[in-house]
């Protein structure tokens, strides 16, 4: 919606330009276009993530949580610093849907500098691991980050909600 809102104002900004001067301006012309495809590349860029995040959880057909170990650094993301448990494993569709609904409303940030690392979150398909996203509990104190591994972009949660959904399945 921004987009359609920022190419409306540059689109009005134009005419303005046209009509005033009554000259073509090529200057004006390049700053419209490039502006636009710089709206264009923000705009599809924060679309190709949320697609991948879904396309991720919905391709699954199981989520692990994995809590980080308490004697590891919380920038670390090895595989080894975080638990070997099953207590936050789901592989029930309904659960999945409900993994996917804690993202309802959620924040969509793009690149996240230098977060804290408290949970691996693994989707499986078919006991393959398609794809891990990371956690960071504490940054915000009443918000979630999940993030991909490259920091590339992060979806910030409700905290009462991540907690919720974790005693959800602890629970069931």
């Amino acid at each position: 919606m921004t987009l359609v809102i920022d190419i409306y104002k540059l689109v009005v900004i134009l005419k303005l330009s046209i009509i005033e001067n009554k000259i073509y301006d090529i200057k004006i012309l390049f700053l419209f276009t490039f502006s636009f495809l710089m709206l264009s590349c923000n705009y599809f860029e924060k679309t190709s993530d949320k697609v991948s995040f879904y396309s991720t959880i919905s391709n699954s057909d199981k989520i692990r949580i994995r809590p980080k170990k308490l004697n590891q650094n919380e920038v670390v993301r090895d595989d080894s610093c975080f638990e070997n448990t099953k207590k936050y494993q789901v592989d029930d569709v309904k659960e999945i849907e409900n993994f996917e609904k804690l993202f309802e409303n959620s924040e969509y940030t793009a690149y996240c500098c230098c977060p804290d690392t408290n949970f691996a979150i693994d989707f499986y398909k078919e006991s393959q691991k398609i794809e891990t996203y990371f956690a960071d509990t504490i940054k915000y104190e009443d918000k979630v980050q999940i993030f991909e591994k490259s920091f590339q972009f992060s979806f910030v949660i409700d905290k009462k909600k991540w907690k919720s959904y974790l005693t959800e399945i602890v629970n069931k």
